[in-house]
């Protein structure tokens, strides 16, 4: 019997974990991608400055399987533990005192970053399946009960597929499934809420006791070094930093252009660390417009169409890459034990 075609709509942690799985087991697996590159949200700017990672900062494993991946990643050198010098709340200034610092050094709150940068995360993932990346899928077509041919934004028609798996952000993946069943309705009812995120790079170090800051400020909810004042060691100049508005900010400027958001988060900054801001070398921003998620589904996945078309992502579960994971998972064993039991 032919091995059985399926087709993944996105290429970040949730699709390439079903990819993965499906390819694990013969079936044959095309990923198409919107982007220039793999990893989705696990995203890294690559500039003449150095690396920043503008999308997700690290990783947690609660689940034995999610750690498992994780050590194995770490075997690959695909991903490192992460321990920053870490200040939470309304506490950030400069010469804030030892009691204000904490390192993330117990078992149940061990952070990692993708090795050199966030999107390796993704490298245990990569079998030999096809990735078409700058494909935007726009429509999902039936072609009898068990066959679905993709349309993307260039006109260009894929497929015959025996399945199809989504694992866009929640209102993308509403806007291609809604159409084919009502069985899709509830995805509308998951919320997801945007993200600006600055990336900027000092002539200097930034002059703090601290490496990261988690929610300094109404305004902000991350800002961090890439890296620790160990790579200041190696790297003294420039000092690259990221930082995340917050849901709330970020909803109420989301359509403000690039150069006032970065003015307005470079003051941020200055305020939430307390420090003498370095001379600016360069700053640069990006909208998430769907960064995070607020309600998720409250399951793994969903499916229809008889099963072979399925929903999956992290806002099925939560805000989390593990989340993502998960589901990513869940969803490529639906697949298979529709398809052949």
């Amino acid at each position: 019997m032919a091995p059985m075609n399926i087709a993944v709509i996105g290429a970040g942690m949730a699709g390439l974990r079903a990819a993965a799985t499906l390819h694990a087991v013969g079936f044959c697996v095309t990923v198409f991608e919107k982007s220039r590159g793999a990893g989705g949200r696990l995203a890294t700017r690559r500039t003449e400055l150095g690396n920043f990672n503008h999308g997700a900062q690290y990783v947690t494993a609660l689940h034995p399987e999610f750690q498992s991946f994780l050590q194995q990643a770490e075997h690959q050198k695909s991903v490192r533990k992460w321990q920053p010098h870490l200040l939470r709340g309304e506490k950030a200034t400069a010469g804030a005192p030892a009691s204000a610092l904490k390192r993330t050094n117990t078992a149940a709150d061990i952070w990692y970053q993708g090795s050199p940068q966030m999107n390796k995360l993704i490298t245990p993932l990569l079998d030999p399946f096809e990735i078409r990346k700058e494909h935007r899928i726009t429509c999902i077509e039936t072609a009898g009960p068990r066959s679905f041919i993709l349309h993307d934004d260039l006109d260009g028609e894929f497929g015959p597929f025996d399945g199809v798996i989504i694992t866009a952000p929640a209102p993308q993946t509403a806007e291609l499934l809604q159409p084919l069943a009502p069985r899709f309705d509830p995805i509308a009812d998951v919320e997801m809420a945007p993200c600006w995120a600055a990336m900027i790079a000092f002539a200097k170090p930034l002059p703090t006791a601290f490496d990261a800051m988690i929610h300094p400020d109404p305004a902000i909810s991350w800002a961090a070094r890439n890296g620790d004042h160990r790579d200041l060691i190696h790297r003294p100049s420039p000092d690259l930093w990221v930082l995340h508005a917050s849901p709330e900010w970020s909803r109420d400027h989301l359509e403000e252009d690039k150069e006032r958001i970065a003015f307005l988060l470079l003051e941020k900054l200055h305020k939430a660390s307390g420090a003498k801001l370095p001379d600016v070398v360069s700053i640069n921003t990006h909208r998430w417009r769907y960064a995070r998620t607020i309600k998720p589904l409250g399951k793994s996945h969903l499916s229809g169409m008889n099963g072979r078309v399925i929903a999956a992502g992290d806002w099925c579960l939560g805000a989390r890459v593990e989340a993502a994971w998960r589901s990513g998972k869940c969803a490529a064993h639906a697949m298979i034990e529709t398809l052949i039991g």
